[in-house]
This record gives structure tokens, sequence and C-alpha cells, in this order.
């Protein structure tokens, strides 16, 4: 449909209007309205050409632009906010800087000013990028406080981080290192974002949901990393997108809107608003990672990434954590269990795994395979179970927490 005409079908009496991509999709659409006599005229129809792109992607190519003309290293100050709502499976509606408003409507793109004072019509996306650089040049950064340089810079933080992955994770694969990352990367631009207000109190949004979430999102994140390319501000989208469906089968928004109490000042703030700020986030987050990777390069920066390991499904860590949980569950004296095994509840727990993990090998091969696999219930006692406080090192030296001694000196040295 992108490329091929359209046609606005405009209900003359109501102002009711639709846009179709055939004559006969309009005529049906007349039809299914009401009966009309041959000489009536209750709808017009007139060819309007080919639909535009929604302007998300349109702005934050436009952005990305600016940030690329920039000297100093640092993004444009663009702020670009979605506008996120119920239906919306696409964003069409866009805020910038606060207070300019970009709307879509199939053939024209609309700019607002500040209060309304300016109102513009665009027909390409030539045309918005020519209106919205007008408005560029009346933006830019406040100057910087003195105290604003304390903090390390992306310039020392960046090689710091590939050289901690050198040393930490040089005998990884590529595909481990990308897996790595994609574990890092979700922390950032999910875990660490108001979806941590979902998540907290009392919510529906559960540890052993969260876990399968965390997972899921993961997997998303891996597929969209390489290291021949990565388009960061899509990769941002991506996780916090609405309609992203998730393992409990509800999109992202739905799941904020199931989280959200306004009787409850933990979850009182509307899901949508937190979606939007999610979003800003996100795209400022992919523009600066675009920047990075344009003075570091991109093995550099995704090595950034894997300076440390999380112990989530994907970092190195993960087979070993499956091992020792897999060996404490068939064991009721495991160390595992020392701070468990005598509370009243424990035996009746322990000795009733859900079903669909009683077998341990079948338990074996979710685990590796992805806890997003796992059911509901099986995720929540694997989280009951500490699954994320088992011991992640690889003993190649003494380990306080497992109980392993030092390893003896060679009587030669």
């Amino acid at each position: 449909m992108k490329d091929s005409a359209l046609w606005r079908v405009v209900d003359n009496q109501s102002g009711t209007q639709s846009i179709v991509s055939t004559p006969s999709e309009a005529v049906a659409f007349v039809n299914s309205r009401f009966d009309t006599d041959d000489d009536d005229e209750p709808f017009s129809i007139n060819e309007v050409g080919p639909l535009l792109p929604r302007p998300l992607g349109i702005i934050t190519a436009w952005a990305a632009e600016k940030d690329g003309e920039r000297t100093d290293g640092r993004t444009a100050p663009i702020t670009i906010r979605p506008v996120v709502t119920d239906n919306a499976i696409e964003c069409e509606a866009v805020v910038l800087w606060d207070d300019v408003y970009v709307s879509w409507d199939h053939d024209m793109y609309t700019v607002e000013g500040p209060d309304g004072s300016d109102y513009s019509e665009a027909h390409s996306a030539a045309e918005l990028s020519g209106i919205l650089d007008e408005y560029a040049d009346d933006y830019e950064y406040a100057p910087e406080e003195p105290d604003s340089q304390r903090w390390p810079k992306p310039g020392e933080l960046i090689p710091y981080g590939a050289q901690e992955c050198a040393k930490r994770f040089g005998h990884l694969d590529d595909d481990s290192l990308l897996w790595l990352a994609a574990t890092r990367v979700t922390l950032a631009v999910w875990r660490n974002t108001p979806v941590e207000n979902w998540h907290a109190g009392i919510s529906p949004l559960h540890d052993g949901t969260m876990m399968r979430i965390n997972v899921a999102t993961t997997r998303l994140v891996r597929s969209m990393l390489s290291f021949d390319h990565v388009d960061w501000i899509a990769v941002g989208l991506a996780i916090v997108d609405p309609s992203r469906v998730l393992p409990t089968g509800q999109s992202v928004l739905e799941l904020g809107l199931a989280c959200h109490n306004a009787d409850d000042p933990a979850h009182e703030v509307d899901p949508r608003e937190e979606l939007a700020e999610m979003a800003q986030d996100a795209i400022s987050w992919g523009r600066r990672y675009r920047l990075h990777e344009k003075e570091f390069g991109l093995r550099t920066l995704i090595e950034y990434f894997c300076a440390s390991d999380n112990g989530w499904f994907g970092a190195p860590s993960w087979g070993r954590i499956v091992d020792r949980f897999l060996t404490a569950v068939d064991d009721r004296e495991n160390a595992h269990w020392r701070l468990h095994r005598d509370k009243p509840w424990f035996d009746e727990w322990f000795t009733n795994r859900p079903s669909d993990i009683a077998d341990i090998k079948e338990f074996r091969r979710l685990l590796l395979a992805g806890p997003d696999l796992l059911s509901e219930e099986a995720a929540e006692w694997c989280v009951e179970g500490a699954i994320r406080f088992v011991c992640q090192d690889d003993h190649t030296n003494d380990c306080w927490r497992c109980g392993i001694p030092r390893a003896t000196e060679s009587p030669d040295k």
C-alpha cells in the first residue's frame, strides 16, 4: 500500500472519513454503512496519493542526521517523545522539545508550534524535515554546570569496558559476546526503567513473570545485534514498543495497565505516560550509542557492554547456574538451601515441583533454552528457590559461598 494510490472516502453529512487503497474497497465501505438510492450522493471519493510513513521513524532519522553534524561528540538538543495511546499499534504523533506537536493522517503531516502559535503541513518526509529544521535553530544546550565534568566520560568508560571484556571474556566467541551484550542492553533499556515500578510492591507482575519477560526481551535484543551493523535507535524502540507481545500473551501496554492502580502510590502513574517516557529515553539512548559507535567502532562498543556478567540467561555464567541449581533441587542438604531448609514451608515446597519441570532432564532443557519457555508456575518456583542467588563463580580459586577452599599450592613453588 505504501507505493500505491489511496482514496479518501468522506461521509458528507457527518464528516466521517476513511482511507482505502482501491475504489472497490470504497464501494464496499459505503455499502456496509447503509443502502442508498441511485440519485443520492451521500459519499465523495477522491484520490489522495501514496501512504506516508508514520512520523516517528522520519523524526528519529532527522535527529540522527543532526547529531552527525555536531563536532562536540554530543547529540543535538532534540527531545523526542512519542504519544502513547490505548489503540495505536504504531505511533501516529510525536512531541518535540515538549512543545512542538507532530501528527500524521495518512497523506499529510501537521506540525503545531508552542501554544498553537504556528501550524504547518507537510506532504513528504523531506518537507517535514525542512519544517523541523526551522524549529531546531531555536534550541541549544544550556551551559554545563561546573561539576558536570566530574563523572567519567564515555571516552574513558567505553575503552575501559572493552578492556575488561578482553580480560574476563576474551575466550568467548562472537555469538556468546553478543548474548552477553544483549543482557546488559536489556538491563539498561528495559529493566532499569518504570517497569521496575510496575514490578514493585503488590503487583500482578510477579518475580517469575518478570524473569520470563526479561529473558524474552534479551532474546529480542540479541536478534538485533551483530558485529556488522546495529541500529541502536531501533533496538531501544523495539524494547519499549507498547504493542510488543510478552510471554504472558499481553502487550507491553496491557502489562502496564494491569499493574496500574490509581490508589497505590507505587503504581499510580499512568503507564501510557511511563511508556512515552521510556520511548523518549530509548531514543536518546540509541542516538548516543550511534555516536559512540562512530567514535569507537562497533566491536569496541559491543565489548564495552560485555564488561561484566549479571547471571542472566545469555550470560556466560548461565550454564553454571543451571548446573548448580539443578544439583540443589535434587538434594535437600545442598548448601544452597542453608537459609531455607528450616522454614516451615520448605519441605512441602521442595517436594512439589510443578509438573512441567518434574523431570530433571526436561527441567534442564527448558532452563538452558531460556526461562521464558517455562510456565508461569514453574518460573515462580525457580524464583522462590532463589535461582538468581546461585553462585555463578567459575571456582578456579576458592569460593566462600560454596565452601570450596583455595587450591593447595604446588610444593615445588
